[in-house]
């Protein structure tokens, strides 16, 4: 797929998640639109096997994964048409849904059902990668450090967790946390490899994708993003964690996304 075409899927992605929330009075747009590039470039960039299993722990970004399953077939435009509504698409990803690999709802579990599943492979001699994306602010889950130490004393060299750093969490600024302080080299010195990286420029993701087959060791990609990336006054904007657009923001929202602001 060429430049040009993965990043009409990426405006196409946002357009959906605006008219999914937007319409139906839900939230986590800005949290979604932060990682739609780094979606988009799994699926559609060719990084994503069929045999490779894919955990979103950042559930809330779930709409983004939904209208990408609508694109490859996987899903019908019915079903895509019942999130939000009861008995519906709901707002973490549910086992239930076909394309899905595992329930989403608490933060920090994710990446430890990865490892495990990195570790079935490993063991049973089978060529298969677990892909995890996890928000920044998750970083504050216990859980998630205990994956990575398992990880890293495993060294399951087929798990890949991406990090979503678009530096807001749900009420507040992430900046200067001090878990961020070397994050990199902390993790490398627990056995992993570490790469950061614009997570919003698809030639270089797939560089950065791509280079992760020849690592020998777990991979921690560390994406540079921006919540809210593509409409002006949602970006770097912690109130689109949760919030949701009036019809006059609702508009201007679609007016950019449909021509293209950037």
């Amino acid at each position: 797929m060429t430049l040009e075409e993965l990043k009409e899927k990426a405006r196409k992605v946002r357009l959906d998640v605006l008219r999914m929330n937007g319409l139906k009075n839900r939230g986590h747009i800005g949290g979604t639109f932060s990682c739609v590039e780094l979606l988009v470039s799994l699926y559609h960039g060719g990084h994503l096997k069929d045999k490779d299993f894919i955990y979103l722990s950042k559930g809330h970004a779930c709409a983004a994964v939904y209208s990408i399953l609508h694109d490859l077939g996987k899903m019908s435009k019915e079903t895509l048409d019942t999130y939000g509504q009861d008995g519906g698409l709901g707002g973490q990803l549910n086992l239930a849904t076909s394309g899905v690999d595992w329930h989403t709802g608490s933060i920090g579990h994710a990446l430890g059902v990865a490892a495990g599943v990195a570790l079935a492979s490993k063991l049973d001699g089978v060529d298969k990668k677990a892909w995890c994306m996890i928000g920044d602010a998750e970083l504050a889950e216990g859980s998630i450090w205990e994956a990575l130490i398992f990880a890293g004393n495993h060294n399951l060299k087929n798990l890949i967790c991406i990090i979503d750093l678009n530096k807001l969490s749900a009420t507040d600024s992430v900046q200067n946390d001090k878990m961020f302080n070397n994050l990199g080299e902390t993790v490398q010195n627990m056995g992993w490899e570490s790469v950061m990286f614009n997570g919003h420029d698809f030639e270089r993701i797939h560089d950065v994708f791509t280079s992760t087959r020849k690592f020998i060791s777990p991979t921690l990609l560390i994406a540079q993003t921006i919540k809210g990336k593509g409409v002006s006054f949602m970006e770097n904007n912690v109130k689109w964690h949760y919030g949701v657009p009036n019809e006059q923001e609702y508009q201007q929202a679609l007016e950019e996304l449909s021509h293209g602001f950037t």
